[in-house]
Protein backbone atom coordinates (compact mmCIF):
# COMPACT_ATOMS: atom_id res chain seq x y z
CA UNK A 1 0.00 0.00 0.00
CA UNK A 2 2.83 2.35 0.75
CA UNK A 3 6.49 2.61 0.01
CA UNK A 4 9.16 3.44 2.54
CA UNK A 5 11.01 6.69 2.27
CA UNK A 6 14.59 5.92 1.32
CA UNK A 7 17.82 7.80 0.83
CA UNK A 8 20.86 6.63 -1.07
CA UNK A 9 23.26 7.32 1.80
CA UNK A 10 23.59 5.98 5.32
CA UNK A 11 22.45 8.40 8.05
CA UNK A 12 25.98 8.84 9.44
CA UNK A 13 27.23 9.77 5.97
CA UNK A 14 24.51 12.39 5.62
CA UNK A 15 25.34 13.76 9.08
CA UNK A 16 29.01 13.97 8.15
CA UNK A 17 28.32 15.97 5.00
CA UNK A 18 25.85 18.19 6.85
CA UNK A 19 28.26 18.76 9.73
CA UNK A 20 30.97 19.89 7.32
CA UNK A 21 28.62 22.50 5.94
CA UNK A 22 27.60 23.56 9.46
CA UNK A 23 31.29 23.83 10.34
CA UNK A 24 31.90 26.20 7.41
CA UNK A 25 28.95 28.40 8.39
CA UNK A 26 30.05 28.43 12.01
CA UNK A 27 33.67 29.17 11.10
CA UNK A 28 32.57 32.05 8.89
CA UNK A 29 30.35 33.46 11.63
CA UNK A 30 33.10 33.19 14.24
CA UNK A 31 35.75 34.61 11.90
CA UNK A 32 33.59 37.68 11.26
CA UNK A 33 33.09 38.10 15.01
CA UNK A 34 36.84 37.67 15.57
CA UNK A 35 37.74 40.45 13.11
CA UNK A 36 35.15 42.81 14.59
CA UNK A 37 36.35 42.03 18.12
CA UNK A 38 40.01 42.72 17.27
CA UNK A 39 39.20 46.00 15.52
CA UNK A 40 36.89 47.05 18.36
CA UNK A 41 39.57 46.47 20.97
CA UNK A 42 42.11 48.43 18.94
CA UNK A 43 39.63 51.31 18.72
CA UNK A 44 38.80 51.19 22.43
CA UNK A 45 42.44 51.14 23.50
CA UNK A 46 43.28 53.96 21.09
CA UNK A 47 40.33 56.02 22.34
CA UNK A 48 41.58 55.65 25.92
CA UNK A 49 45.10 56.65 24.94
CA UNK A 50 46.49 53.19 25.65
CA UNK A 51 48.67 51.90 22.84
CA UNK A 52 48.95 48.21 22.07
CA UNK A 53 50.32 46.15 19.22
CA UNK A 54 47.65 44.68 16.91
CA UNK A 55 49.50 41.36 17.07
CA UNK A 56 48.72 41.22 20.80
CA UNK A 57 44.97 41.19 20.21
CA UNK A 58 45.33 38.94 17.18
CA UNK A 59 47.14 36.30 19.25
CA UNK A 60 44.50 36.40 21.97
CA UNK A 61 41.57 36.00 19.59
CA UNK A 62 43.06 33.69 16.96
CA UNK A 63 44.39 31.13 19.44
CA UNK A 64 40.95 30.79 21.00
CA UNK A 65 39.31 30.66 17.56
CA UNK A 66 41.59 27.86 16.32
CA UNK A 67 41.11 25.68 19.40
CA UNK A 68 37.33 26.12 19.42
CA UNK A 69 37.01 25.04 15.80
CA UNK A 70 39.36 22.10 16.40
CA UNK A 71 36.92 20.83 19.03
CA UNK A 72 33.93 20.91 16.64
CA UNK A 73 34.21 17.23 15.53
CA UNK A 74 34.11 16.04 19.15
CA UNK A 75 30.93 18.03 19.82
CA UNK A 76 29.37 16.70 16.60
CA UNK A 77 30.20 13.15 17.73
CA UNK A 78 28.57 13.68 21.13
CA UNK A 79 25.55 15.41 19.59
CA UNK A 80 24.89 12.26 17.56
CA UNK A 81 24.64 10.36 20.84
CA UNK A 82 22.76 13.01 22.81
CA UNK A 83 20.58 14.83 20.31
CA UNK A 84 18.17 17.52 21.57
CA UNK A 85 14.64 16.55 20.62
CA UNK A 86 15.51 12.89 19.97
CA UNK A 87 16.90 11.62 23.27
CA UNK A 88 15.49 12.12 26.77
CA UNK A 89 16.11 15.67 27.99
CA UNK A 90 17.66 14.71 31.38
CA UNK A 91 20.18 12.58 29.50
CA UNK A 92 20.86 15.29 26.90
CA UNK A 93 21.32 18.01 29.52
CA UNK A 94 23.54 15.81 31.68
CA UNK A 95 25.71 14.66 28.77
CA UNK A 96 26.21 18.11 27.30
CA UNK A 97 26.57 19.73 30.71
CA UNK A 98 29.46 17.42 31.59
CA UNK A 99 30.92 17.74 28.10
CA UNK A 100 30.83 21.54 28.27
CA UNK A 101 33.08 21.47 31.35
CA UNK A 102 35.58 19.19 29.59
CA UNK A 103 35.28 21.33 26.46
CA UNK A 104 36.16 24.46 28.44
CA UNK A 105 39.14 22.85 30.20
CA UNK A 106 40.56 21.57 26.91
CA UNK A 107 39.92 24.94 25.25
CA UNK A 108 41.74 26.81 28.00
CA UNK A 109 44.64 24.35 28.13
CA UNK A 110 45.33 24.37 24.39
CA UNK A 111 44.66 28.10 24.10
CA UNK A 112 47.20 28.88 26.82
CA UNK A 113 49.78 26.62 25.16
CA UNK A 114 49.31 28.35 21.80
CA UNK A 115 49.48 31.80 23.38
CA UNK A 116 52.71 30.99 25.20
CA UNK A 117 54.21 29.81 21.91
CA UNK A 118 52.93 32.85 19.98
CA UNK A 119 54.16 35.31 22.63
CA UNK A 120 57.58 33.67 22.53
CA UNK A 121 57.70 34.01 18.73
CA UNK A 122 56.16 37.45 18.19
CA UNK A 123 56.32 39.50 21.40
CA UNK A 124 59.13 40.50 23.76
CA UNK A 125 57.14 39.41 26.81
CA UNK A 126 55.96 36.07 28.17
CA UNK A 127 52.33 35.07 28.55
CA UNK A 128 50.75 34.38 31.92
CA UNK A 129 47.20 33.05 31.91
CA UNK A 130 46.17 33.64 35.51
CA UNK A 131 47.15 34.68 39.01
CA UNK A 132 43.95 33.12 40.40
CA UNK A 133 43.16 29.90 38.52
CA UNK A 134 39.69 28.99 39.93
CA UNK A 135 38.36 32.49 39.27
CA UNK A 136 39.69 32.60 35.72
CA UNK A 137 38.55 29.08 34.86
CA UNK A 138 35.02 30.04 35.91
CA UNK A 139 35.35 33.22 33.86
CA UNK A 140 36.34 31.20 30.78
CA UNK A 141 33.63 28.60 31.38
CA UNK A 142 30.90 31.26 31.37
CA UNK A 143 31.93 32.14 27.82
CA UNK A 144 32.70 28.61 26.70
CA UNK A 145 29.35 27.16 27.74
CA UNK A 146 27.61 29.65 25.43
CA UNK A 147 30.00 28.77 22.60
CA UNK A 148 29.38 25.07 23.24
CA UNK A 149 25.61 25.63 23.10
CA UNK A 150 26.04 27.54 19.82
CA UNK A 151 27.97 24.59 18.35
CA UNK A 152 25.25 22.13 19.39
CA UNK A 153 22.59 24.41 17.91
CA UNK A 154 24.38 24.69 14.55
CA UNK A 155 24.93 20.93 14.39
CA UNK A 156 21.38 19.99 15.41
CA UNK A 157 19.66 22.62 13.26
CA UNK A 158 21.79 21.74 10.23
CA UNK A 159 20.97 18.06 10.56
CA UNK A 160 17.26 18.77 10.94
CA UNK A 161 17.24 20.87 7.77
CA UNK A 162 19.13 18.17 5.89
CA UNK A 163 16.70 15.51 7.12
CA UNK A 164 13.74 17.59 5.97
CA UNK A 165 15.33 17.96 2.52
CA UNK A 166 15.91 14.21 2.32
CA UNK A 167 12.32 13.47 3.33
CA UNK A 168 10.96 15.94 0.77
CA UNK A 169 13.12 14.43 -1.98
CA UNK A 170 12.09 10.90 -0.99
CA UNK A 171 8.42 11.91 -0.86
CA UNK A 172 8.65 13.34 -4.38
CA UNK A 173 10.23 10.15 -5.68
CA UNK A 174 7.54 8.15 -3.90
CA UNK A 175 4.86 10.33 -5.49
CA UNK A 176 6.24 9.68 -8.97
CA UNK A 177 6.20 5.92 -8.42
CA UNK A 178 3.00 5.40 -6.48
CA UNK A 179 0.95 8.48 -7.48
CA UNK A 180 0.36 9.01 -3.77
CA UNK A 181 0.96 11.99 -1.52
CA UNK A 182 3.13 11.33 1.54
CA UNK A 183 1.97 13.25 4.62
CA UNK A 184 3.71 13.49 7.99
CA UNK A 185 0.90 13.77 10.53
CA UNK A 186 2.26 13.87 14.06
CA UNK A 187 4.32 10.74 14.52
CA UNK A 188 2.62 8.94 11.63
CA UNK A 189 3.11 8.86 7.89
CA UNK A 190 -0.02 8.47 5.78
CA UNK A 191 -0.42 8.10 2.04
CA UNK A 192 -3.24 9.67 0.05
CA UNK A 193 -4.00 9.12 -3.63
CA UNK A 194 -3.03 12.36 -5.36
CA UNK A 195 -6.14 12.28 -7.55
CA UNK A 196 -8.30 12.29 -4.40
CA UNK A 197 -6.77 15.48 -3.01
CA UNK A 198 -9.32 18.27 -3.35
CA UNK A 199 -7.50 21.28 -1.94
CA UNK A 200 -4.56 22.20 0.29
CA UNK A 201 -4.32 25.18 2.64
CA UNK A 202 -1.23 26.63 4.31
CA UNK A 203 -1.49 26.77 8.11
CA UNK A 204 1.69 28.30 9.54
CA UNK A 205 4.29 25.48 9.58
CA UNK A 206 1.66 22.96 8.55
CA UNK A 207 -0.74 22.33 5.69
CA UNK A 208 -4.33 21.14 5.71
CA UNK A 209 -4.93 18.55 2.99
CA UNK A 210 -8.56 17.78 2.08
CA UNK A 211 -9.15 14.39 0.46
CA UNK A 212 -12.00 11.87 0.47
CA UNK A 213 -14.08 13.97 2.85
CA UNK A 214 -11.29 14.18 5.45
CA UNK A 215 -8.84 16.95 6.29
CA UNK A 216 -5.31 15.95 7.30
CA UNK A 217 -2.98 18.32 9.16
CA UNK A 218 0.55 17.61 7.98
CA UNK A 219 3.98 19.05 8.72
CA UNK A 220 5.03 20.52 5.36
CA UNK A 221 5.09 23.68 3.29
CA UNK A 222 2.50 24.49 0.66
CA UNK A 223 5.21 24.61 -2.01
CA UNK A 224 6.47 21.14 -1.07
CA UNK A 225 2.97 19.64 -1.27
CA UNK A 226 2.37 21.41 -4.57
CA UNK A 227 5.52 19.79 -5.99
CA UNK A 228 4.51 16.38 -4.65
CA UNK A 229 1.11 16.66 -6.30
CA UNK A 230 2.72 17.64 -9.60
CA UNK A 231 5.14 14.70 -9.36
CA UNK A 232 2.19 12.38 -8.73
CA UNK A 233 0.44 13.63 -11.86
CA UNK A 234 -2.38 15.54 -10.15
CA UNK A 235 -3.75 18.66 -11.85
CA UNK A 236 -2.87 20.85 -8.88
CA UNK A 237 -2.38 24.61 -9.21
CA UNK A 238 -1.72 27.47 -6.82
CA UNK A 239 -4.74 29.79 -6.79
CA UNK A 240 -3.85 31.90 -3.75
CA UNK A 241 -0.74 32.41 -1.64
CA UNK A 242 -2.34 30.08 0.93
CA UNK A 243 -4.18 27.60 -1.31
CA UNK A 244 -3.53 24.90 -3.88
CA UNK A 245 -6.47 23.19 -5.57
CA UNK A 246 -6.92 20.12 -7.73
CA UNK A 247 -8.61 21.44 -10.87
CA UNK A 248 -10.33 18.07 -11.36
CA UNK A 249 -12.32 18.83 -8.20
CA UNK A 250 -13.44 22.35 -9.15
CA UNK A 251 -17.22 22.58 -9.37
CA UNK A 252 -17.63 26.29 -10.08
CA UNK A 253 -15.59 29.49 -10.42
CA UNK A 254 -17.35 32.69 -9.36
CA UNK A 255 -15.79 36.06 -10.30
CA UNK A 256 -16.27 38.73 -7.63
CA UNK A 257 -15.98 41.69 -10.03
CA UNK A 258 -12.58 42.83 -8.72
CA UNK A 259 -10.36 40.34 -10.52
CA UNK A 260 -10.40 37.78 -7.72
CA UNK A 261 -12.63 34.70 -7.75
CA UNK A 262 -14.34 32.26 -5.43
CA UNK A 263 -13.75 28.61 -6.28
CA UNK A 264 -16.37 26.07 -5.28
CA UNK A 265 -14.82 22.64 -4.80
CA UNK A 266 -16.41 19.20 -4.99
CA UNK A 267 -16.61 19.04 -1.18
CA UNK A 268 -18.54 22.37 -1.16
CA UNK A 269 -15.55 24.23 0.28
CA UNK A 270 -15.22 27.76 -1.14
CA UNK A 271 -11.59 28.64 -1.87
CA UNK A 272 -10.44 32.23 -2.53
CA UNK A 273 -8.68 32.71 -5.86
CA UNK A 274 -6.26 35.59 -6.30
CA UNK A 275 -6.09 37.60 -9.52
CA UNK A 276 -2.33 36.98 -9.75
CA UNK A 277 -3.03 33.24 -10.17
CA UNK A 278 -6.13 33.64 -12.35
CA UNK A 279 -4.37 32.39 -15.50
CA UNK A 280 -3.74 29.00 -13.84
CA UNK A 281 -7.43 28.22 -13.51
CA UNK A 282 -9.25 26.31 -16.26
CA UNK A 283 -11.00 28.50 -18.81
CA UNK A 284 -14.70 28.16 -19.48
CA UNK A 285 -15.52 26.36 -22.75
Amino acid sequence: MSTALKTNRAPHQDDGATDRLSFLWLAGFMAAFLVVDILSKLTEYGRNGVGSEPVYFAIYEITSFVVLLALFPAIAWLTSRATPGQHQWPYVIGAHGAASVIFSLIHVGLMVALRKLAFMLFLPISYTFSDHLPRDLIYEYRKDVLTYALFVFFITFGRQLAQQRREIAAAREDAKRSKKLTLKCGGRSIWVDAKDVCWVRSASNYVEVAANGKTHLARATLAAIERQLADAGANAVRVHRSYVVNTDHIREIRPNGEGDVKIVMSDDQIIPGSRRFRDRLPKAD
